[in-house]
């Protein structure tokens, strides 16, 4: 048995034990933590199994496309559900995940776009962020499509995507905060294949980029909270500075006038 099949054989026997959808709903009365951010890694990408003699004119290749933490941890925690738009031509493209693995798997012989919806947990109070990936068959210097053997080595591309979360709702903070890292329950196809993704190059100046326009946004809002403040202030100043002379004609027109 192939390295993909005795990783999806593995899954579908677990499949009757596998968790129910976890939602965490609102909490009345959280209100947003002001100043405050935090982010959470998570890794997007796809591998990609030859088929080898199995092979034919609609699909050359098994690949499946996820969401995975950075040490293949439960995202439960933060993220609800997953959408995988893939392309057109296939039946029912847009696929929902309600449950890890965030995985999708499927056959096909060419590669195009998949676009990744990651839904957060409803006490985040956040809207869902799409995430744009290439699904890669091969190799660089492979011929597209070329007959390859099936205990090829799998084709994996991945893309390191930081969550940011500024000024979080505080319930959530407080609830992700305190749940430490928790291993899956469920067996992953990708595990047996993925490890801890490299930070450096691209990737790095990725994220580096990513935290900038965080910072240059947070202080943007930050900025704009204290010119508003001191408007405010400036305008209770006139106004009581107004309401004090108004005082002082009235006194004055009140008086008697010397004789």
């Amino acid at each position: 048995m192939d390295p993909y099949a005795a990783a999806a054989a593995a899954a579908a026997a677990a499949g009757a034990g596998a968790p129910a959808p976890v939602a965490f709903p609102p909490v009345p009365g959280s209100g947003r933590m002001r100043g405050t951010e935090f982010t959470y890694p998570v890794v997007v990408g796809t591998i990609a199994f030859a088929l080898g003699k199995k092979a034919n004119d609609a699909a050359t290749h098994r690949w499946t496309v996820y969401v995975r933490g950075i040490n293949n941890e439960d995202l439960s925690p933060i993220i609800q559900k997953v959408t995988f738009n893939l392309h057109l031509s296939f039946n029912n493209p847009q696929r929902v995940i309600h449950a890890p693995p965030f995985e999708l798997s499927e056959e096909g012989w060419g590669e195009f776009e998949v676009v990744v919806m990651i839904h957060f947990q409803p006490d985040a109070q956040e809207q869902s962020v799409d995430v744009a990936h290439h699904l890669r068959l091969y190799e660089d210097g492979e011929t597209h499509g070329a007959p390859l053997p099936a205990n090829k080595k799998p084709v994996i591309s991945e893309q390191v995507e930081e969550l940011v979360f500024v000024d979080p709702n505080e319930a959530f903070y407080r609830r992700v905060m305190s749940t430490p890292p928790r291993a899956l329950t469920v067996p992953s196809i990708i595990a047996p294949h993925a490890g801890r993704p490299d930070f450096e190059g691209a990737e790095l100046a990725q994220i580096n980029e990513v935290r900038q326009r965080v910072a240059m946004a947070a202080a943007a809002v930050k900025n704009a909270a204290a010119i508003e403040a001191a408007a405010q202030q400036q305008a209770a100043a006139a106004a009581a500075a107004a309401a004090h002379a108004a005082a002082q004609a009235h006194i004055s027109h009140s008086q008697p006038m010397a004789m």
